[in-house]
């Protein structure tokens, strides 16, 4: 109740309506008030006040235009004010019931109409009233005016729309008028009733007359009689029958009013009153009325004592008390009473100063905390409940104390959730203290507020497990004060923590192990060591750090966690199941094959350094897609490449689960023993022939070649021969392979000798079809060899313009791979026994369509040849792989994560390294020897660097280009993260590389080189000279066409015969005969793609690399073209740097990180634009003093450092 709340100002509120009601301005619509009550510090003069009532004089709403808002004295005393004087109705209310209302409401029903009948002078007329009203001063009528046209006048009369028109307010407006004073004079016509009335008020005047006896009857019982002229005292009256209705907070009684004395006469009935026609005497009936208690105290004087005196009323003021105690859930429940408890069983509360007990009577009261007696304030409303009516509360033992604590001193607890709990100990061992937010009640004592603000530490203070570290650490200098908080120092010798598996998932929990205090109940948080009853200690400093370990492992961390604290000694793994296998073995129970030709059945188990498994239990729990597994092997994680692997075989059923089997092809096994070493049982159950055919896969026995199946004697030097014996064994098994001999060592011979003995071993019925594809510069070399050495076999060259539509029937044709990508459908129609794949490396690329192409090809075996099988990176080195063996290596995004991350910490974690991975599973598919190895009789290759200077025209050249993008080179140095422009940084490097080699060719003009110097040019022509004298015949590679150009200009003047191939060369086959067969032809100049692969240069033997290629292993294709078999000659091969240029630079890179390139596995590019790292190329693009010691740079640069710029 609204009321309720407004309670504490009623005195106030009626104090100051006693003595200003006058100055408060009121005015009502319904039941709707707004009422401006006078104060000095309102800034304008007055609060506004808004109330709302609802069933005659119920508040339902209030609200104030005061900083207090809702709770405030103006609207206590607006509500006293929305009463009539004398308190017995809500203006509102008694306005509706009145003779004003009455009056022009059935006016407005009727449908009269208000006229303006001259000067300030109006009239209103129906059939039943007549009306005449008039303004006597200019004053009164503009006040009257608003009252009149405020508003458009609603189309539909109606009660509802009645409170719209301009009838309402003038109804309104003499209502006001009759409260403030104004009396209603009434004239009786000749038959001595009172039809006619007149009032004159603030400058008004109203004159009506009754036309009709029913009117009259409506219309005159309506009349407040105390307000007109008529004689007699209608404010006498005796009072009898009072009762009181607590539930609606009121007093019910009969009111009469004071007899008349001439009662004798004749009284005629005027609705519920009567009248003595001519006498002007109003006989008014006694009736049953009501007064809110609320408003008791504005009752006249008279009224209220008679009713008070027939309620036994004890006007002195009497506080409240209350029992008081505390439920199972800390509720607190409260029952009133006045002497004893339960004196108010039979009695009713009116909230909040009023007591009625019947046959005791209407107590005035103070204290009352709730309108019911009894009351539950629930555990979670204890703390508003003691902010809002604590104050009231007196009963000893539950007062409210705000500035106060209560006796006793704070102490501490860890509950066995380790939360650390702050509280009172008051002494008494019984004594309870229970929290309310900031309240809390002591036993005996009362309810104590703490503030935050007073203590860091106060009772009730909860502390979670994970923020005690923290905790003590910023409150240390209070916790000292409290006793026992902390212990002395501890015995503690050693801390250890035991991993354990939780009894329910997949989680792991550590478990502290505290060396020396074996006997004592220990608790660790954080860096503190908490020992019960004796309290905290700080971990000696060399423990510390192995608080940062977590204390509980969720199931997706579980992997990542077992491999990194594996081998942390202060963690003991007490389980085995926990425990890192070091080995893994398949250990072969049974071999069955259903059919010959099918492939083998292998029954396995898993088998560790801690223990087997049979394979199902892996196999099952990879196929429920679990992450990790506990076993008896061991702790095993799913994501390592054998369970990878594995997955393969449930993916595509190739295993029977329940049977521990796999069904391996034989790259399979190949696969398995690369990833875990196959071995067989003691007892292992395996047919003769089963067990001997896995036995050759398992030692790769090479079977022997009928040599008397050749069809003619190719000559093969022994380890060509083996080479031999490995491509036989992979076409006798259906497999494919990579020949990767290095540059010189035959792998055509041997490839071709593998087709001779492929098609002679052949049944007659069964006529093998080979393919070779090539680079078109090698074709006529293959047509030659392949016309020699199988001269039975039909052969056809598919290239050139002249090529026919069709296919033809032959035994191996060559075509190449530019043919190929033009009519590739011609290909896809045929099926091919075995297919060469020269310089496979052409198709490197996976999105290329060449190396779709090749995928796609129909043959039995597929033989790729190259010199350079990891020429960039290893995804380029596994899409070759991809070619001959799809789907045998993992896909793209395992297979960088295997092998082409750089490993620091993860190296040590694989049980097979990543190096020695690969290696083993692709050492049966893959050959690779080198000259070095298999040729020992082959010339000595000396290599020289042949340092030069740069001219001055280079040189300001050459620090024009840098000032120029100095921008540029400014980003790179730049230790902000920022995209970096790296194309145009690399045609920045070109451009310099361009200007040491010859302003000329920088500048697009080489054949006006003559008018430019260049110390690289004269260095290498010193070099030509040399060489020359000495009867040299000189190989001379360049990557760029200008400085080709140059270098034959000068040959053609000096008059030194030459042969030269270009990108552009159409005469190749010829112009390296002219060369190897010409003694006349000296120089041979090549440009390092078009000239570096496919050729034989055996002729010469001096090779001067003008410039270098950014790809090394380019450089070594160019040199393999002249050290090679046929090589009688040692070979001087000069590589032409100049100093204190990007071109020094390079070379200490190529040096430094071309020793990578001898390792199988490496993280690393081979082109040295895909390995320089930001600090790579600001160290090239430095020149003399900007760059700080190159060498030194370059010699603190670790290989973790270097990261790829693509």
């Amino acid at each position: 109740m609204v009321l309720n709340a407004l309670a504490g100002f009623r005195q106030t509120a009626m104090d100051y309506l006693a003595t200003n009601r006058h100055d408060i301005a009121l005015d009502f619509s319904g039941d709707c008030y707004t009422i401006r009550i006078p104060d000095e510090d309102s800034p304008d003069g007055d609060w506004v006040s808004t109330l709302k009532f609802s069933n005659i004089d119920n508040l339902t709403f209030a609200s104030c235009s005061c900083p207090d808002g809702d709770c405030c004295v103006h609207l206590m005393t607006a509500f006293f004010s929305a009463y009539d004087a004398h308190g017995w109705l809500p203006l509102h209310h008694k306005f509706h019931l009145s003779f004003w209302y009455a009056l022009f409401f059935k006016f407005f029903i009727e449908e009269a109409r208000l006229h303006a009948d001259g000067d300030r002078h109006y009239s209103i007329a129906s059939s039943h009233v007549t009306l005449e009203i008039s303004a006597l001063s200019p004053e009164a009528f503009t006040k009257w005016l608003p009252i009149v046209h405020q508003s458009t006048e609603p189309k539909i009369p109606s009660e509802k729309t009645f409170p719209q028109s301009a009838l309402y307010r003038i109804a309104k407006c003499f209502f006001f008028f009759a409260e403030a004073g104004a009396q209603l004079d009434l004239i009786e016509n000749n038959q001595g009733f009172p039809t006619q009335f007149s009032l004159q008020w603030e400058g008004l005047s109203l004159k009506g007359e009754i036309l009709d006896f029913t009117t009259l009857e409506y219309l005159f019982p309506k009349i407040n009689f105390a307000q007109t002229s008529l004689p007699g005292n209608y404010r006498d009256f005796s009072v009898t029958k009072v009762r009181v209705a607590p539930e609606e907070s009121k007093i019910y009684f009969t009111i009469h009013p004071a007899q008349q004395d001439n009662t004798t006469q004749t009284i005629t009935p005027l609705g519920s009153v009567g009248y003595v026609a001519g006498s002007q005497l109003v006989i008014l009936p006694s009736q049953e009325t009501s007064v809110s208690i609320y408003v008791l105290s504005l009752l006249p004087a008279t009224l209220k004592k008679q009713i008070l005196s027939l309620l036994h009323y004890d006007a002195e003021e009497r506080p409240i008390r209350y029992s008081i105690h505390f439920l199972r859930d800390s509720s607190l429940s409260f029952s009133a009473y006045l002497d004893t408890p339960g004196d108010l069983e039979n009695g009713e509360l009116i909230y909040p100063d009023f007591c009625y007990v019947p046959e005791r009577g209407l107590f005035t009261i103070e204290g009352l905390l709730s309108p019911q007696i009894s009351f539950i304030i629930k555990a979670d409303q204890v703390e508003e409940f003691l902010n809002h009516e604590g104050s009231l509360i007196r009963e000893p033992g539950f007062e409210v104390f705000t500035n106060q604590v209560p006796e006793g001193q704070l102490t501490y607890n860890i509950t066995q959730q380790g939360v650390l709990l702050f509280h009172y100990n008051t002494g008494d061992p019984a004594a309870i203290d229970i929290h309310y937010g900031p309240w809390t009640y002591y036993s005996g004592q009362g309810f104590f507020l703490q503030r935050k603000a007073d203590l860091e530490i106060q009772d009730g203070l909860i502390v979670e497990a994970d923020q005690i570290p923290s905790f003590i650490m910023k409150h240390e200098v209070v916790l000292r004060t409290i006793p026992n908080f902390f212990a002395p120092t501890p015995p503690l010798k050693n801390l250890f923590f035991e991993v354990h598996k939780e009894t329910k998932g997949s989680g792991l929990y550590l478990k502290p192990v505290f060396q020396g205090l074996e006997e004592e109940n220990c608790r660790l948080f954080g860096v503190f060591l908490y020992r019960e009853n004796l309290g905290f200690n700080l971990l000696p400093t060399p423990l510390q750090s192995l608080c940062s370990l977590p204390k509980k492992i969720p199931p997706e961390q579980v992997p990542d966690f077992i491999h990194q604290n594996f081998q942390n000694d202060k963690l003991v793994f007490v389980d085995p199941q926990l425990c890192l296998p070091e080995t893994f073995e398949l250990v072969i129970r049974s071999i069955t094959r259903p059919h010959p030709s099918s492939p083998l059945h292998l029954q396995l188990e898993l088998k560790t350094n801690i223990g087997s498994i049979p394979l199902g239990t892996a196999l099952q729990a990879l196929k429920n897609k679990r992450a990790f597994a506990f076993t008896k092997a061991g702790f095993l994680n799913f994501q390592h490449c054998l369970f990878q692997f594995l997955k393969q075989f449930i993916s595509s059923q190739k295993c029977l689960i329940p049977e521990n089997t796999l069904i391996a092809t034989v790259t399979d096994i190949f696969k398995l023993d690369a990833l875990a070493p196959l071995s067989t049982h003691e007892k292992i159950q395996a047919s003769e022939s089963d067990l001997a055919f896995f036995s050759q896969l398992k030692a790769a026995c090479l079977p022997p070649i009928p040599q008397s199946l050749f069809s003619t004697d190719h000559k093969l030097r022994p380890y060509q021969n083996s080479g031999l014996l490995w491509l036989w064994f992979l076409y006798n098994h259906r497999l494919s392979g990579l020949l990767c001999d290095e540059m010189g060592l035959g792998k055509t011979h041997q490839a071709t000798a593998l087709l001779d003995i492929v098609f002679q071993s052949a049944e007659p019925t069964e006529r093998p079809k080979f393919l070779v594809v090539c680079p078109t510069s090698v074709l006529p070399h293959w047509e030659h060899t392949l016309a020699t050495h199988l001269p039975t076999v039909s052969i056809f060259s598919f290239h050139g313009p002249n090529k026919p539509e069709h296919l033809p029937p032959a035994d191996v044709i060559i075509t190449s791979y530019g043919t190929l990508r033009q009519n590739y459908a011609k290909f896809y129609k045929l099926s091919f026994t075995v297919t060469v794949f020269d310089e496979i490396h052409m198709a490197k690329n996976k999105s290329s369509q060449i190396h779709k192409i090749l995928c796609r090809l129909d043959s039995q075996m597929k033989l790729g040849l190259t010199g350079t099988p990891i020429e960039n990176n290893l995804l380029e080195f596994k899409g070759l792989l991809d070619i001959i063996l799809p789907n045998y290596l993992p896909s793209d995004a395992l297979f960088k994560k295997l092998f082409t991350k750089k490993h620091t910490a993860e190296v040590d974690d694989e049980i097979i390294p990543s190096q020695d991975l690969l290696l083993k599973l692709t050492r049966p598919f893959i050959l690779r020897r080198t000259k070095k190895l298999v040729l020992p009789e082959l010339p000595e290759k000396v290599e020289s660097i042949i340092p030069c200077t740069l001219s001055p025209e280079q040189k300001k050249l050459y620090l024009s280009t840098l000032k120029r993008e100095k921008a540029q080179i400014q980003q790179l140095e730049s230790p902000e993260e920022q995209t970096v422009n790296y194309l145009h940084v690399f045609a920045l490097l070109n451009h310099l590389k361009q200007i040491c080699n010859h302003p000329a060719i920088f500048f697009k003009n080489p054949d006006k080189y003559r008018e430019h110097e260049s110390g690289k040019w004269e260095a290498f022509v010193r070099l030509l000279h040399d060489s020359l004298s000495s009867g040299y015949k000189v190989v001379v590679f360049s990557q760029y066409i200008h400085m080709i150009r140059i270098i034959m200009l000068y040959l053609e003047e000096i008059g030194v015969k030459y042969a030269s191939i270009q990108g552009k060369s159409l005469n190749r086959k010829e112009e390296i005969e002219y060369f190897t067969t010409d003694p006349e032809c000296r120089v041979f100049v090549g440009s390092l793609l078009a000239a570096g692969t496919g050729i034989n240069l055996t002729a010469g033997n001096v090779v001067i690399m003008y410039d270098r290629w950014w790809n090394p292993a380019k450089e070594n294709q160019a040199l393999d073209r002249v050290h090679r078999i046929g090589q009688k000659n040692t070979v001087f091969i000069y590589k032409l740097m100049t100093e204190d240029t990007l071109e020094e630079r390079i070379h200490y890179l190529i040096e430094k990180k071309i020793r990578l390139l001898d390792k199988v596995i490496s993280t690393q590019d081979s082109n040295i634009l895909h390995m320089l790292n930001r600090e790579d190329l600001i160290t090239i693009l430095s020149y003399k003093d900007e760059r700080g010691g190159v060498d030194e740079t370059l010699s603190n640069t670790s290989e973790e450092d270097e990261v790829s710029l693509f």
